[in-house]
């Protein structure tokens, strides 16, 4: 085998992996992307839980003020 067989497989190689590690690196992005969006989503569900659950604590509290009777 030759020096310039050998490097052309060296590179070939280099090339496929590099191919495969940005293959990799676009689904992984993918699946950040689509987490992200699940956070998102989530952080906006729990606004909106924690306001309902303070309206409703706002609503069961009890009163401060002395019942008319007294």
């Amino acid at each position: 085998m030759s020096d310039a067989t050998a490097h052309e497989e060296r590179f070939t190689v280099l090339e496929i992996k590099a191919a495969y590690l940005e293959k990799l690196t676009l689904d992984l992005n993918e699946v950040v992307i689509k987490q992200g969006r699940v956070i998102d989503d989530l952080q906006q569900r729990l606004t909106v839980l924690e306001r309902e659950q303070e309206s409703e604590a706002e609503d069961r509290a009890l009163p401060q003020e002395r019942p008319p009777h007294y």
